[in-house]
C-alpha cells in the first residue's frame, strides 16, 4: 500500500460526513481510484427479504437500487461474510472470485456488505483486500452514527408534545416555534441578544410531488429537515411552518452576514447529500431580524413574504 493511499485514507478517516451517502461516495471514489477497472459494490442487508439491496456501485453491472438474493444457506452466525452472497447473483455483476468486508452494527449483526471482485479466476490482491476491510470498518461507524442520530430524534418526538409537532419531519409546527421564540422577541427588544429569523421555501414543491409522489417528496422533505437540523445550533430554533417552508432562528447571530454564512453552509450540506436524493431541490430565502417587527409572527410573516418573493423571482427569470 503507497503512502499516497495510506494519506488518503487518513484524511477520509479525519473526515465527517453530513450523511452516509456522502461517506459512501467518498469511500468508493477512493476504491475506484485504487482500482479503477475493479468492479466495487456496496450493498444494504435486508434480512427479513432475503436479499442485499445496492447502495453504490463502481464498475461491473450492479445498479444503485438492485436486490442481490441472499445464499440459500445462510451461515448462523453470519461470519463466513463471503457465503452471504448467492454465488450465481454475483457471478451475473462481474467476474469474480469476490472479495467480501461486512458492515456491522454495534450489536454485532451485519447490516451491509462491501464487495470486490477479482479478475482472471483471481480474487483481489491482497493491498484490496485490505483496503476493502479498513473502507467497510469506516462505513461501519458511519452507519452507526446515522442509526444513534435517527434513534435521539425518535425519543425527542416521544417527549415532544404531538400534537404541535409536524408528521412528517418530526419538527415543531408554526405555533409551537411562535411560541418559543415569543420570549427571544422580548430579549431582542431589550438589546439583551441579537436574532435572526430565516425561512426556506421549498420551490415548486407541488411539482416535486406531481413528478415522484407524495412517498418521495415527504422523503425529500424529511432529508432537507435533517440537513438544517445539522447545522443548527441548541440555542437555535427549527420548525416547518408551512406545506414548503421550514423556518430557523439564529439566536445570537452576528448580523444579516452571519445569516448568509448559516445559509451558505445549509447550501452545501444539501449538495453534499444530493447523490441520495429522490428529486432535486431549489430554495428560496427569506431573511428577517428579529427586533425589526412589532411581533414575533410579523418577523415570520416578513421573512415568509421575502422566500415567496425570492422564489416568483427566480421563476420568472427562469
Amino acid at each position: 500500500m503507497t503512502a499516497q493511499l495510506l494519506d488518503s485514507l487518513s484524511r477520509l478517516a479525519a473526515r465527517r460526513f453530513g450523511s452516509f451517502a456522502e461517506a459512501a461516495k467518498s469511500i468508493l471514489d477512493l476504491l475506484e481510484a485504487v482500482a479503477p477497472a475493479t468492479p466495487i459494490v456496496l450493498t444494504q442487508v435486508d434480512w427479513e427479504s432475503g436479499e442485499f439491496r445496492v447502495i453504490d456501485a463502481r464498475g461491473g453491472h450492479a445498479a444503485r437500487g438492485l436486490s442481490i438474493p441472499l445464499a440459500r444457506e445462510v451461515p448462523a452466525d453470519a461470519s463466513a461474510v463471503g457465503q452471504l452472497v448467492d454465488g450465481d447473483a454475483l457471478a451475473a455483476l462481474g467476474p469474480g472470485p469476490w472479495g467480501a468486508a461486512p458492515l456491522d452494527a454495534a450489536d454485532g449483526q451485519i447490516v451491509g456488505l462491501l464487495l470486490a471482485s477479482g479478475s482472471a479466476g483471481q480474487a483481489p490482491p491482497r493491498e484490496l483486500a485490505q483496503l476493502l476491510l479498513l473502507a467497510a470498518r469506516l462505513l461501519s461507524y458511519e452507519w452507526e452514527s446515522v442509526s444513534t442520530r435517527a434513534e435521539l430524534r425518535r425519543l425527542a418526538e416521544l417527549a415532544r408534545d404531538r400534537s404541535r409537532t409536524d408528521a412528517v419531519t418530526g419538527l415543531p409546527d408554526c405555533e409551537a416555534l411562535l411560541e418559543s421564540i415569543d420570549r427571544e422577541w422580548e430579549l431582542c427588544k431589550r438589546g439583551t441578544v441579537d436574532s435572526y429569523l430565516v425561512v426556506c421555501q421549498i420551490r415548486e414543491l407541488a411539482g416535486v410531488t406531481e413528478r415522484v409522489g407524495h412517498a418521495a417528496a415527504n422523503l425529500l422533505l424529511k432529508e432537507v429537515a435533517e440537513v438544517l437540523a445539522g447545522g443548527v445550533r441548541r440555542t437555535d430554533y427549527l420548525a416547518r411552518v408551512g406545506e414548503d417552508r421550514f423556518a430557523a432562528l439564529l439566536v445570537g447571530c452576528k448580523g444579516l452576514e452571519g445569516a448568509r454564512a448559516f445559509l451558505t453552509r445549509f447550501e452545501r450540506a444539501l449538495e453534499r447529500s444530493a447523490d441520495a436524493r429522490p428529486a432535486a431541490v431549489s430554495l428560496a430565502y427569506g431573511i428577517k431580524a428579529l427586533a425589526g417587527a412589532n411581533s414575533a409572527r410579523e418577523a415570520l410573516q416578513q421573512a415568509e413574504d421575502e422566500a415567496r418573493s425570492a422564489s416568483a423571482a427566480e421563476e420568472s427569470a427562469a
